[in-house]
Parts: C-alpha cells; sequence; structure tokens
C-alpha cells in the first residue's frame, strides 16, 4: 500500500509560526523521510524545537495512516462482495 501524500494541517500554523524557516526546512525533511519509510529518522542534528514538532505530527501522521489503512481494507471488502448495490432504475 504505498501512499503518496500526507496530511499537514491547518492547526499546525501557530505551532509553525514559532519555529524559524531553517527549523520548517529540517521538520518537512522529517516528516517525508519518516512518512516514506515509517521509521522515525535520527534527530540527534536537530534542536528541542524541531523534536518536539516532529513528535506531536508523528502521532497524527500514525493515525491518519491507521485510519487510511481501515478504508482501504473496507473497500476491498466491499469490492470483493461486489460493491454498492445497483439502484433500482425508477420509472415514470
Amino acid at each position: 500500500m504505498d501512499k503518496k501524500s500526507f496530511l499537514i494541517y491547518l492547526d499546525y500554523e501557530e505551532q509553525f509560526n514559532l519555529l524559524t524557516d531553517e527549523q520548517i526546512g529540517q521538520l518537512m525533511r522529517l516528516l517525508i523521510e519518516y512518512e516514506k519509510t515509517q521509521k522515525v529518522p535520527s534527530l540527534d542534528k536537530v534542536d528541542g524545537m524541531v523534536k518536539m514538532s516532529f513528535s506531536f505530527i508523528k502521532t497524527q501522521l500514525d493515525r491518519d495512516r491507521d485510519k487510511y489503512k481501515s478504508k482501504c481494507k473496507k473497500n476491498k471488502e466491499n469490492g470483493r462482495r461486489g460493491g454498492r448495490p445497483k439502484k433500482e432504475s425508477e420509472r415514470f
């Protein structure tokens, strides 16, 4: 199951405004690496603000991924059963 994207919520704006542009760049690289590999990247070379930001966004990414997997599983099961039932055609 290869996802090609992930969500960054507008609710993060307040926290992002506390970071410098360089810190946001580091954070985005960490998030992309994590989302591609699903392994926590090394956080040794980033400061505490970036680590903290990564940790709360990682938690949301994990929830979103679980929700996505659940939806894919449900859609697959529905497809095996033939998908959505056909609508009865209405005649006037």
